[in-house]
């Protein structure tokens, strides 16, 4: 295989130089080159989109269905109808040379994929008296699928496969046929103190793997002016941070009348609105300086920190889930 590649790019080459040789061709491949290195960029900066309106909400819910599993599944059709995925974009087309958004949009399908996978979960919302919900189940693990993948993916097989895209359209069905179902009665959805202790303790897992990232990337102590893997970070955890920060202000209404019961609407609305907080963050440029730095800021330690005191709310929130009533 690795023969044929390089015979192929020889023979590319050796077709490349004769036409080098024709004036009229050698006008063409100029004309190729200046659309390729001056369409591009123009091309990016179109496309791109990084969409972390915090007031997204899903159409009208009503019937007995989930708010959090109705917005879960819109938040997935706008990145793949309104934004355009492009997280698996190959290298010949102007989204395979972004990086910001990409890295968003990874980030909320993982958040995505750990709330779904905390609702199925033992004593979760969507785990019945028959175990956790096909549909609901089939939703997380559909969006557990790598979100690189094209319509090819070369490290597996050269045949073709099942793109990101598809494999989330198919969560997003699952996820909807699951609140169908819900609305039928067919379905159940455990609006219970336990529940919803269940999901927000993979919160709080998930707040701890944002921050973890970030210790682990500033721990190689990159140079600020060389430092090219500070956004991939920076905006993965905003991409999860905003997933959390849109579902768990539906959750809440979904589990509105647990969290009177236990006293702790309020609390639950200060934990999303610092999550959402975390999310904001956007600078026009990413930078990892030094954290005294009056030059370079370092935006990984003020995420990390607004992360930090998000997590210490939810874990304040568990803890008063987990009291008993009297």
């Amino acid at each position: 295989m690795t023969e044929t590649i390089w015979f192929a790019a020889l023979g590319l080459l050796k077709l490349a130089g004769a036409a080098l040789r024709h004036p009229s061709r050698r006008f063409v491949l100029w004309a190729l080159a200046a659309v390729v290195l001056l369409g591009f960029p123009v091309a990016m900066l179109v496309i791109s989109k990084i969409d972390d309106n915090p007031d997204f909400a899903s159409p009208a819910v009503n019937g007995g269905r989930s708010r959090a599993v109705a917005v879960s599944a819109a938040l997935i059709t706008r990145e793949l109808e309104g934004s355009r995925w492009r997280a698996n974009d190959p290298f010949f087309l102007p989204g395979g040379w972004l990086r910001d958004m990409p890295a968003f949009q990874l980030g909320l399908v993982g958040g995505l994929a750990k709330l779904s996978a905390a609702m199925v979960a033992e004593r979760g919302p969507g785990y019945g008296s028959l175990g956790p919900d096909s549909d609901l189940n089939n939703a997380a693990g559909l969006l557990k699928y790598p979100g690189t993948v094209w319509k090819f993916d070369t490290r597996t097989t050269w045949l073709p496969t099942a793109s990101a895209e598809k494999q989330y359209r198919n969560a997003q069905r699952s996820l909807d046929r699951y609140n169908d179902y819900l609305a039928a009665g067919t379905a159940s959805f455990e609006r219970r103190a336990e529940s919803l202790a269940v999901v927000l303790e993979a919160v709080i897992r998930e707040l701890d793997d944002c921050t973890a990232a970030i210790d682990h990337h500033l721990a190689l102590d990159p140079s600020p002016l060389l430092d090219f893997g500070v956004n991939k970070v920076f905006y993965g955890n905003k991409g999860r941070l905003y997933a959390h920060s849109i579902v768990l202000r539906e959750l809440g209404r979904d589990f509105e009348a647990v969290l009177a019961e236990r006293r702790q609407a309020e609390a639950w609305t200060r934990m999303v609105e610092q999550i959402a907080v975390a999310a904001r963050l956007r600078p026009w440029m990413v930078w990892s300086g030094q954290p005294d730095s009056s030059l370079l800021p370092n935006h990984l330690t003020a995420q990390g920190y607004l992360t930090l005191r998000a997590r210490m709310q939810a874990a304040e929130l568990l803890a008063g889930l987990n009291i008993r009533k009297p």
